[in-house]
């Protein structure tokens, strides 16, 4: 049975894997901001508290969710229900932070399709990695 305790760190670990990417793309699509750096840097912060949230609800009703399938399929389909959360709420906020630049809507735009490719594949290997060790198992 899963703790509480391994959704936080689970939580944590992904946090740190996704918002670094997405702080990357962020800077890349909007290099020519002179201030690029500061502005990722908020889509960074707010991305992290707000996903930290999502991801754990994610996590707490994928527990509650008692599908009978193999753990591979549950993983797939782990990563794309959060990739889609995901990938809108980084859209918005890139969008939200950098809505003076005229390009906003297609750099945001880019930003949640690359990461979403990028991500369900880090999210899959976090997953499986996760799923290979009893961390907070009662």
């Amino acid at each position: 049975m899963d703790s509480r305790k391994r959704h936080i760190a689970k939580t944590i670990t992904w946090r740190i894997i996704a918002t670094g990417t997405t702080f990357l793309l962020t800077i890349f699509f909007f290099r020519e901001d002179p201030n690029a750096t500061a502005k990722a840097s908020w889509v960074a912060l707010i991305e992290t508290i707000f996903k930290m949230a999502l991801y754990y609800y994610h996590e707490r009703i994928w527990f509650k969710t008692k599908l009978q399938i193999r753990s591979s399929l549950r993983h797939l389909f782990k990563t794309i229900t959060w990739r889609v959360i995901a990938s809108l709420t980084t859209f918005v906020i890139a969008f939200l932070i950098f809505k003076e630049d005229p390009l906003a809507v297609e750099k945001a735009t880019s930003i949640a399709l690359i990461e979403s490719i990028l991500k369900m594949l880090f999210y899959y290997l976090h997953e499986r990695a996760w799923h290979s060790t009893k961390f907070g198992l009662k």
